[in-house]
């Protein structure tokens, strides 16, 4: 199936250079290939129908039958031309049922003369033995989870309604973990937190160095509907907080009910406070005022600035990439983002995994490597996932039609992973498992969809190619995938809250 909607896939495999496909549309276009079954794949090759030859950018995905598909390789060229054949070699060979096309680049309309994939039928992979294993329950609507970092054990759950639950491990009389959860509260700002649906208390970020320093940092939606990002002390008590002790960071006015991201995290490389803003939502969830695009907002975006400074309320680090340009927020560390709740860090490598809610088609995942210094646009509202926004450019009260479709992602970092609504709702996340007892997960990053429940491990960050088996069928709604101190990663029973740690079968 082409992105014009047009069956016409027989005319790229049919043996016949002269008959051709056609997207129908300028870059951006795809091109989709559903298998019959699975096939274990050892190349892809691809024939160009080019005219005139010129620069080009194509990807090639890859689906495993899990429900999402995954870039495995990006073609960059100079220059290609009519006739001209690209390969593209899959090594070492991998089971699929899917192969993807995506043009990003080129200076004629997308199409394709012929499209060979070369393997042999195989056996659908059988998921890992891993399983959820209950070590809490009873929470009210919990939505994140994390730890202090101060060598105590403790995981703190972060619950929608205005409360933040600590629970605590120590060693049963057989030999095993037994979990408990304190009746007290480590903070309650009920009172205060607007909720819910989409707005209430966010999440929860401890500092380094957190057990010297003893204040942390809460992102919630106040009376107002307005996003806080919130300092607060610990008392005395390591268990409990001071709610009287609230210094205001920062205040993202909100449009709209929805999208409101909230997601904060230390970055494990440079200490700084990084801070997932939705685009502010809307009605139709189409991002209409293009917040995710506008540089002079702060929604649609991930925000670094430097809370332990000393700085009242914030620096801005001197690194970010818009510190120097009129008309950009210098508070922006990426955008075009929907709502990019549960993005994460790999503490080992510094990598950024970011999930990314889609509107009507595709939920995605982004990469940024340690080493990016900033500023990646990842597409939305131009682009969902790996195809053009279809009520791109449409007229309210008008059809779209065709030429709506088209649009350019040029200057975009693409998604490195997607899967669409029949598969589910709306992505979640995120952990990179860096745990010492599951080495099959080691360096993984998990993430998981809120209605389905189905949890996928995204890999191929160092050579970019990457692959995002399903790991569990849950089957019940997840609004987080948190981890503790040692990198053991836990999943958050949204609607039954109960707090579960991935293991062994």
């Amino acid at each position: 199936m082409p992105s014009s909607g047009q069956e016409s896939a027989h005319l790229a495999v049919d043996g016949d250079l002269d008959s051709l496909w056609n997207s129908g549309r300028a870059p951006l276009g795809w091109f989709r290939i559903a298998l019959d079954g699975h096939y274990l794949v050892e190349g892809v090759e691809l024939v160009i129908a080019q005219a005139p030859p010129g620069p080009t950018t194509h990807e090639v995905w890859l689906g495993d039958g899990s429900g999402t598909r995954a870039l495995y390789e990006r073609l960059v060229s100079d220059n290609t031309e009519d006739g001209q054949t690209l390969q593209v070699t899959i090594e070492p060979p991998r089971s699929i049922n899917e192969v993807f096309i995506r043009t990003v680049q080129s200076p004629s309309w997308v199409a394709w003369r012929e499209v060979r994939v070369f393997g042999e039928p195989s056996e659908i992979p059988a998921l890992p033995p891993l399983k959820l294993s209950t070590i809490a329950s009873g929470m009210n609507m919990p939505v994140q989870l994390t730890h202090p970092g101060d060598d105590s054990g403790r995981l703190f759950v972060v619950e929608q309604a205005g409360r933040i639950r600590i629970i605590k491990k120590a060693a049963a009389s057989n030999g095993d973990a037994a979990w408990s959860v304190n009746d007290t509260p480590f903070l309650d700002i009920s009172e205060k937190v607007s909720c819910c649906g989409e707005r209430g208390l966010f999440d929860l970020a401890f500092p380094p160095g957190y057990n010297a320093k003893q204040h942390f940092y809460i992102s919630y939606t106040n009376g107002d509907g307005t996003t806080v990002i919130a300092r607060y002390q610990t008392t005395a008590d390591p268990d409990r907080a001071d709610p009287a002790s609230e210094e205001v960071v920062l205040t993202i006015e909100q449009p709209h009910e929805t999208h409101n991201g909230g997601r904060i995290l230390f970055g494990p490389q440079d200490g700084y406070l990084y801070i997932g803003s939705g685009d502010g939502g809307a009605p139709a969830f189409n991002d209409p005022d293009n917040r995710g695009q506008n540089p002079s907002e702060l929604l649609g975006k991930i925000l670094r600035i430097d809370v332990e400074s000393g700085v009242k309320p914030y620096a801005i680090p001197a690194s970010n990439p818009f510190t120097r340009m009129d008309g950009y927020r210098a508070e922006i560390w990426a955008f075009g983002l929907r709502n990019p709740w549960g993005f994460a860090f790999d503490k080992q490598t510094g990598d950024l995994y970011i999930p990314d809610v889609g509107n009507i088609t595709q939920e995605e995942v982004n990469y940024q490597p340690a080493a990016s210094a900033g500023g990646e646009n990842y597409g939305w509202r131009i682009t969902e996932g790996s195809i053009c926004f279809e009520q791109w450019g449409c007229v309210a009260g008008e059809p779209c039609t065709v030429e709506h479709w088209i649009c350019s992602a040029d200057g975009q970092t693409s998604p490195v992973a997607e899967y669409n609504h029949a598969q589910g709702c709306a992505i979640v996340g995120g952990a990179v498992y860096r745990g010492p007892s599951l080495p099959l997960l080691q360096g993984v990053f998990l993430y998981a969809d809120f209605c389905r429940g189905k949890i996928w491990g995204l890999t191929g960050g160092a050579r970019d190619r990457w692959q995002s088996p399903l790991l569990i069928n849950a089957s019940v709604p997840i609004s987080a995938i948190g981890e503790d101190q040692d990198g053991n990663v836990y999943v958050i029973g949204y609607q039954d809250g109960v707090i579960s740690m991935i293991t062994e079968q």
